[in-house]
């Protein structure tokens, strides 16, 4: 019984993992809008508000990085284990705003692209996390 409730608890980890993963997915979609604005020639004003998203993204990436801990926690009480880093390169924020030009544009939405991607295999990953858990703890609700 301790290993169902575990993993039940270890499900509802990879739940919250999920809600996160989505809002930072919502986020770097956003600031790759505005990125696109950026590069046609928005100005300051879409560089702002691209610098602005890309920040609530970085919060969600924090969020996310939290979560993975959680559920690691969570997941080592039942031998599973899952890395808890995720790739969070928006380190030149200042540089794009001051030096606004298309290549930096160019750059920086590349690398929003790229942690859209990453956050997207890491969902993918997570799920099928969850539909493992999921498929343990029916086989020991149907054992019992």
């Amino acid at each position: 019984m301790d290993r169902l409730k575990e993993l039940k608890e270890a499900r509802e980890a990879v739940d919250q993992v999920i809600v996160r993963i989505d809002a930072g997915i919502k986020q770097l979609e956003s600031a790759s809008s505005w990125g696109i604005l950026d590069i046609l020639g928005g100005g300051l004003i879409s560089s702002l508000v691209k610098r602005n998203k890309i920040g609530e993204a970085n919060r969600s990436l924090e969020e996310i990085s939290s979560s993975l801990k959680s559920l690691n926690k969570e997941l080592s009480d039942v031998d599973i284990s899952l890395p808890d880093t995720i790739p969070d390169s928006f380190s030149d924020e200042l540089f794009d705003m001051v030096f606004d030009n298309i290549f930096t544009d160019i750059r920086v939405r590349g690398e929003i692209k790229e942690n859209l991607v990453a956050l997207k295999e890491l969902r993918y990953a997570i799920v099928g996390l969850g539909e493992k858990l999921e498929k343990e703890i029916r086989e020991l609700e149907a054992k019992n």
